[in-house]
Order: structure tokens, then sequence, then C-alpha cells
């Protein structure tokens, strides 16, 4: 009774790890040590699973011959009465050869075996399928009894609270706060993030997930409709999300770009907030100081270790830590639009792998982006759809590395199969076509530029072309395009243009699969105060960049005369001249000095005098606003930029608006203001800013153990529960919603990959992995597949409702396919596990 183990789906990230640190005995020893226990491991949940067969097979007076760990030749083995033991040399697997189990080659064979009163044919169906199931039933057992011990030991777990909603996502969207605690999902209990993520990453696609979060000792009922994200990169997985952090503590494990750790002044890894803003720093409010720490001015303290002398007292530090500026688009289809009122930063790396295509063109963090493809100051959209457009095409590139050095160079993208598809054209909306995808008479989407020698070169389309109709939507908007395109790799989909001499074109346009450079360009060049090109227009009205004519490539020196030399000090400029014109000096491409008038609008925060650290919890005594998108509704809180944008674009003229909102995360105290609105405030632009810390700290976590060994009990049956289910909504939604990438998948590769990670993590969490793999075991061999256990199940049944077994020629041949599809998806999955580990 063979039975594979070769895929699992316990969704644990790989990451990649050296398998030998130093070349000594030792240190041979110590990275290779953690695979020896994790392939132990695995062996015990292998011989455990056979342990039921063999045990149930002896119980029903079956002969069995061999019982054996893994496949191919013995390594080595024993023979005790009729049965020989034996270990063999790949251990993905085993089996328990059982009399009248083999492959038959004639009726005799079938005939003689049957007559055996021994033979595991003869037996009756109820004690076949005993044995059958008896290898998953103990799997079972074993996964509940390892958790049983992990909750009675405890073990320590990522607790449930936000520390961060990242900008722009669907959690941001729908209300949810840094500082909420999730309770529940969809209805069921989380007691860790870990179950946040899955829940999250298994909820039905395209649907609302409730989250049940506790704010300020108030239960909360938020739904968020999640962002389905196809991978931007070959070491992306294509997964839901919703764009939230997990809770931290105040132990700095990493720092960022713009931190010079050679400085007594500067963050250290090991360091330990104790004091922010005067603010102590507690377990209780170390999310929500660390999500606030950007906001605010001064230094900050920390407790930090001498390196010397573990033992001796730590050394309190004040020390600068300069935080990471993000900035919205204005119009939310555009993501050209990032700016502030207009002037746009450029763009800094803020991701590399080493490993990757950019990595090894010698793209590093931190640089910042001067040149990209021939174009001068690009934009992230920009130098994004140059990569995704460019496969295996040589981009020319010219950045501004941290020590001031200038560098240029070539880099190569490599083509990502599994990524969003394009089309190697842009498009942007039709001026006075309405905004967002509300319905038009006329075209809404122009193409805009077209790569040439691309995909939409090759199928006739032009700059200045109105898109009449792609793949049977009338006037798309630019959103429909993309959406289209993303999905739909090398299939043909037809296109209505509406050419610039005002012929109606029909042709046909093939997206093609993307290209990557396992980098991000996410942040902006804070300390580098020089424009890109100016957004014309923010919500239909000209920018304050462009009515002051501010070229692109202007470098801004002034503000009023005060010297600025930094985005974040601009904005803060800008925010304490709101509602005034301003005098902003800057220099030109010639080095000449220039000024002029720029305005400089107010927004809501500006007039209730908080900045973007603040929180808006109703305006209008709303908390959410309902804005129409192409094919439905979508509800915004209006704590959101585009929330605030839109509920204001409904109250334009209305008197003594109440504004119900709070300082900054940590204030209990909920205010009340009232405003005017009026159309030249409609635009929340100071609510597009954002400011992240340039540190990383370590993650908030929980002791999950039982009260008592009974409490134990339940939850390692709930996890049992927990992790079953888990596998099978996984393959749900990877064969059939498509909503999980097959990519989720890991083969023994991965699993030796992961456990020997986990091994080094500690006893305990190695229990629960080696438990998480014997529920996926479980899962897996019990398919209704040919060849394992499940596929033999589904006979046994068929032979129970018929009265006869199924025709040997069927199952020989079933089980000829089932093995064909085994030894198939074992090589997809080694493959995936390798380009993962490997790259």
């Amino acid at each position: 009774m063979p039975d594979f183990v070769i895929a699992t789906v316990c969704g644990v990230c790989n990451t990649a790890g050296p398998l030998i640190g130093q070349f000594s005995p030792l240190g041979i020893f110590g990275s290779v040590w953690p695979y020896v226990v994790m392939l132990l491991g695995f062996s015990l949940i292998v011989f455990v699973h056979e342990l039921g067969h063999f045990a149930v097979a002896k119980w029903a007076d079956v002969r069995v011959e061999k019982f054996a760990i893994g496949f191919g030749r013995e390594i080595f083995g024993f023979t005790r009465g009729e049965t020989r033991y034996s270990f063999n040399i790949l251990p993905l697997g085993g089996y328990v050869k059982m009399l009248g189990q083999e492959d038959f080659d004639d009726k005799s064979n079938e005939l003689k075996f049957k007559e055996d009163p021994r033979s595991f044919a003869n037996k009756p169906v109820g004690q076949r399928m005993a044995v059958v199931s008896a290898g998953v039933i103990m799997n079972i057992i074993l996964a509940c009894f390892l958790f049983m011990i992990v909750f009675l030991i405890g073990m320590e777990a990522v607790g449930p609270r936000i520390a961060l909603v990242m900008p722009d996502s669907p959690a941001e969207k729908a209300g949810i706060q840094p500082g909420d605690i999730v309770k529940e999902i969809n209805g069921e209990s989380v007691l860790e993030f870990n179950e946040v993520r899955f829940a999250v990453l298994l909820a039905p696609p395209h649907e609302d997930i409730e989250f049940v979060v506790e704010r300020n000792g108030e239960l909360l009922h938020i739904f968020v409709e999640p962002e389905y994200r196809r991978p931007e990169t070959a070491k992306d997985v294509q997964r839901q999300l919703v764009g939230i952090v997990n809770g931290f503590t105040n132990e700095i494990v990493a720092v960022g770009p713009e931190i010079d750790v050679s400085k007594p002044d500067q963050p250290h890894v090991g360091d330990r907030l104790v004091e922010v803003a005067g603010i102590q720093v507690t377990p209780e409010n170390a999310s929500e100081v660390y999500n606030m720490m950007s906001y605010v001015s001064g230094d900050a303290i920390v407790e930090r270790p001498d390196p010397t002398d573990p033992k001796a007292p730590s050394e309190r530090v004040s020390v600068r830590i300069p935080p990471l500026l993000s900035l919205y688009p204005s119009d939310p289809r555009d993501p050209s639009t990032v700016s502030v009122l207009g002037l746009t930063p450029l763009v800094r790396i803020g991701t590399v792998d080493p490993r990757g295509r950019a990595g090894l063109a010698g793209l590093e963090i931190g640089d910042t982006v001067l040149s990209w493809d021939d174009k001068p100051r690009p934009t992230q959209f920009e130098i994004v759809r140059s990569i995704r457009d460019s496969a295996e095409r040589d981009i020319a590139f010219e950045v501004l590395k941290s020590n001031g050095k200038h560098v240029r160079g070539f880099m190569r993208p490599k083509r990502h199969a599994r990524g969003p598809a394009t089309i190697q054209a842009t498009c942007r909306a039709v001026e006075n076509s309405g905004r967002g995808d509300a319905p038009t008479s006329g075209p809404r989407a122009m193409i805009d530029g077209v790569r040439p020698g691309g995909e939409s070169a090759r199928a006739g389309l032009s700059p200045g072309d109105r898109v009449l109709n792609f793949f049977d939507h009338e006037n798309p908007s630019c959103n429909t395009i993309e959406r289209v395109v993303r999905g739909n790799i090398d299939r043909a989909l037809p296109v209505t243009l509406l050419k610039t001499d005002g012929r109606t074109v029909h042709t046909e346009v093939v997206p093609q699969a993307p290209s990557s450079m396992d980098a991000g360009f996410s942040l902006v060049a804070d300390d580098l105060l020089v424009t890109g090109e100016i957004v014309p227009t923010i919500n239909g009205r000209p920018s304050p960049a462009a009515e002051a004519g501010i070229p692109a490539g202007a470098k801004i020196v002034a503000i009023n005369g005060g010297p600025v030399d930094k985005w974040r000090g601009l904005i803060e400029a800008f925010r304490n001249n709101a509602g005034k014109t301003v005098r902003l000096a800057f220099e030109s491409g010639a080095n000449e000095l220039r000024e002029v008038d720029f305005r400089v609008p107010h927004c809501v925060r500006t007039l209730l005098g908080i900045g973007p650290e603040a929180r808006i919890k109703k305006i209008d005594g709303r908390e959410t606003v309902t804005v129409k998108n192409e094919a439905n509704t979508e509800t915004l809180a209006v704590q959101y930029h585009e929330g605030t944008r839109a509920i204001l674009a409904e109250l334009v003229g209305k008197m003594q608006v109440p504004i119900e909102y709070r300082d900054n995360p940590l204030s209990d105290e909920l205010k009340t203001a009232h405003i005017d609105v009026t159309a030249d405030m409609v635009d929340p632009w100071l609510g597009r800013v954002t400011f992240v810390p340039n540190i990383l700290v370590a993650d908030e976590t929980v002791i999950l153990k039982g009260k008592n060994a009974l409490d134990a009990v339940r939850i390692g049956l709930h996890k049992t529960y927990y992790f079953i289910k888990q596998v099978y909504q996984v393959m749900q939604r990877m064969f059939f919603t498509r909503s999980v990438g097959v990519e989720n998948m890991s083969g023994p590769l991965g699993i030796l990959d992961m456990g020997g990670q986990v091994a080094r993590a500690g006893f305990v969490k190695f229990l629960f992995f080696m438990g998480i793999i014997s529920a996926n075991l479980a899962v897996i061999n019990f398919l209704p597949l040919p060849i394992v256990d499940g596929g033999l199940m589904v006979f046994l049944l068929i032979e129970k409702i018929k009265g006869s077994p199924v025709s040997l020629r069927v199952q020989v041949a079933t089980q000829m396919i089932g093995l064909v599809l085994i030894i198939g998806t074992f090589v997809f999955v080694t493959y995936q596990d390798a380009i993962r580990l490997f790259g």
C-alpha cells in the first residue's frame, strides 16, 4: 500500500538559507543538523502513518510481507517473522506490502491470491476499508498529540494586533486602524496573526471579509474587500491581500536606508525604544508609538546594550530616526499622479534581491533614479511599466548613490510567466470623459505610449488612438483595459480604435507575459528636493504646481525666504501656509534662481490644524461614503483620503459641517470641529502624505498555552481541525476559484528547508511544524487519487455498492495514471522550491 508524500500546502513562507555556513566540521554540523532533524521527524510521521496500516492489517489477519519507510534501494533493514522491515534511500513516503496487493498480470495470479485466506484481497470490504484508512487516522491522531504537547508547554506566536495599515490598501479604505486587535474573521475566532493571514488568503474571492476588531475597548464590525494581487516578481506568489501588518514590540531588529549605524546618534540593531516624543514606550502601546513616531519631532530615547559586555547595564542614548516618506496618487486611477500639490518627487529604490537582475546590475537599496530607459526623472509608474514591458531587453539607467556618486549602467529584466500580463503600451483617460468609471457617451481611454516593436505596435496601436471597444467592453476606462489585460496572457483580444484621422480600425492585441527584476521602487527621495514631471491637474482642476509654472527638474530651495532641503520640510511649510500664496524659490536646469507665486489650498486637515498622523472618524456624522466604480459601488472610510474627497465633493457649499477626529493614534480624546466646505478645499492633499519609520522592530508575540491539560487538548483538537480544513480550502482556492496560486505548494525540498529553519527556532515550534505536516499528510493521502489511500478507498466503496471489485485492468490503468500525476507533481513542486530557494 504505497503512500507518497510529495507536496504540502501548509502555507509557510520559504526563504533561502545557506546549507553550509563554515568550512569546518563544527560549522558544517551546525548548519546541517537542523535538516537531519527534519528528515528524522519526517520519517517519524511516515512511520506512524504506515504503522496504522500495519497494525490494522495484523488485526485483520492479513499477511504483511514488507514494512518500508522510503522508496528505492534499501539502506538497512531486518526480518522478523513473515515481515521485512526496511529503510530505503528516498524518504519521500513509505508503504506496507500485503499479500494480495501485487500488480496482477493475469487472471491466474488474481485467483491464486484470492484463494489465500490471509490475502488482503480476500478480506471483507469493511476490513479492507479499515486497513486503508488507518494510516490517515494515525496521522490525525499524531497531529492532535503533537499539538497537545505544544499547548501544554506553550508556544510563542505573533499576536493579532495590527501595527500598520498599508497606504492605499483595502484595509485602509475600509477603516481599519493601527492598534486594532483582530478578534474574529468571517465568524471564526483568531488567536494569532498567522490565522489572520490565512483567513484573508483563503477567503472567498471577490467577497467582503468581515473583521471584528477591538478598538479602545469597543468591538467593531468592519467589512473589507480584499485585493487580488498577481505576483510582481518571480519570487512572489499570487494571493489575496488586505494590507495589514502585525503588532510590534520596542526592540529594533533592522534599520533602513538613510540610517548610518556607525554614528552613535543613529538607531542600532538591538536597541530598545523607551521613549518617543515624551511618551514612555510600553508593551501595551509599542505598536501605536511605532506607527506615530514618524510624525513627531525630536529625538527618541533607546536603551543600548554594551556590545563588549552583554551583562553590563544598558546605556540610554538619544537617537534621531529619519522617517521614510510615502505619497498617494491624487487620481486613484493613475499611479503616475503621485505628488505634493503637483510637485512629483524622484523615486528611490526600496528593495533589491542581491541575486536578482537588479542586484547583478549594481542597483542597491537607497539609489535614487535619475534616468530610466532614456526617460529623465521617471515616476515609479513609468519605471515599473518599463520593466514589465522589456523582457530580456537592456534598459539604460542612471542612479545617484547614497555616497553622492552618479552611476550609469544597463539592466535586463527577466521574463516572468506568472505575473500580470502586458500589451506593452499605456493609456490615459480622455479629457472630460467623466470621473472614475461613470458611464459616458464617448471614448474614455486613449492610447498614450507604445513601446516600439512591442505587441501593441505590431497590432497597429498608436499614441492618440481612442479605444471604442476592448474585448467586448464598450468605451472602456483605463482601469477596465488594465484589468482585462492582466489576466489574459497569450489570448487574442479584439480591439476597436478611433484613429486620430477619424478612421475606425478593428484589430487584435495579444497580452504578453511581463518581466521583473526583483527590486522595488517604493521610496521617495526625501533628501533630494528635485521635481520630476509636474502633475497638470488634480481633482479636475489645475494643480498649484502647474499654475505656478514650475518646470520638471526644478530644485526647490526656499519658501517665503526660508530654506528647505527635504520634501518633509516642504510639506510642513505648505501645511503652515495653507490658504495662502507663498513665494517659492527654485533653481532651474541652468542653475538660474527663480521665484514664483505658489497657491497652497486648504484641506480638512489644515483647517483643523492636524497632520497626517491624526485619525478622522466621522464627517457630517458619517464614517463611510459610497463611491461608484466601473462594475459596482465601493464603500470607503471617510478617514481614507479618497473617502474624504468623495464625501466633501457631496458637501460643497454646506456650512458648519461637523468633523470628529483624534489628534494622533494614542489620543483617547475624540474632538469635534465644524468647517465650511468649499470647492477649493475638497482635495485632501495632506491626507495623501504618510510617513513610516525607518526601522524595523520585533514582532509582538503572545504565548499560546492551555490553562490546563484539558484546555491544551481542546486547543490541540482545534488546531488539527483548523489545519486539515485549511489544506482543503487551499486546494479548492488553488484549483477551482484560482484565488491562490499553485506556487504556494511545497515539495520535499521546500519542506526540508522550512523544517530546518523551524528546527533552529526551537523544540516547541518544531513539534508544531511536525503537527502541520502530519495533518497535511492525512489530507494528501486521502484525496480520491489513484495509488494513494483515497483512491483505494474509492475502489472499495464502488465494490461495496456494486457487489464486485473494480476490474483489475481499470485498477492497474488508474494506478499508472496516478503514478504519472504524482511524479509530475513531484517534479513541479521541486522545481518551484529550487526557484524560490536558489533563484
